[in-house]
């Protein structure tokens, strides 16, 4: 149940990253919202089915069933949790960081890249058969990011609201000041 709950958290974030974005970035926000949505769906999806369908089934009546409903590696689910947390998390959280393009986002624009990295090479534990290097990603999600959301906090909340008033001036980031850093 954390996990839906930290996927939908999740959303939530990129969609205040898009609506924050400038006109310049709307690009990569709309895409970090895009693989955001792709996470979530995938490790709900996921969670789900282990709440609700794996833990009714007999295993000695579906063979092969811990390679399917496994919670160890190799396993079907647990493929499509790596591919949730570590390829499409890692995606969306590099591609927001050039939305945060000013120097006085340097910090928030660091940690969406090293979150984002680190998730990306958690995918080499999978890929070289040992497992052990997915912790890389795990410390991308679930060290860097939460750390990263301070700095996100500070530069959301100094961001124009998307419901403000038109008729006064726009202050959102400047071509100048992403330009800066």
């Amino acid at each position: 149940m954390l996990t839906i709950l930290s996927a939908l958290a999740l959303v939530m974030l990129m969609v205040a990253i898009h609506a924050c974005a400038p006109a310049h970035a709307r690009t990569f926000s709309m895409t970090t919202l895009g693989w955001m949505l792709g996470m979530a769906a995938l490790t709900m999806s996921v969670h789900i089915i282990q709440l609700t369908v794996a833990r009714r089934i007999d295993p000695s009546t579906v063979p092969g069933f811990d390679r399917l409903f496994g919670w160890h590696w190799p396993s079907l689910m647990w493929g499509f949790e790596i591919t949730a947390w570590d390829l499409l998390l890692g995606l969306s959280l590099v591609c927001a960081a050039p939305v945060f393009a000013g120097r006085r986002y340097a910090t928030a624009r660091r940690g969406l890249l090293v979150s984002g990295v680190l998730c990306l090479a958690g995918l080499l534990g999978p890929a070289l058969n040992v497992i052990a290097w997915r912790e890389l990603g795990i410390f991308g999600y679930a060290v860097v990011l939460p750390l990263t959301c301070l700095a996100l906090s500070r530069a959301l909340s100094s961001a124009p609201s998307p419901l403000a008033d038109r008729s006064r001036p726009d202050h959102s980031i400047s071509r100048s000041e992403a330009n800066v850093g």
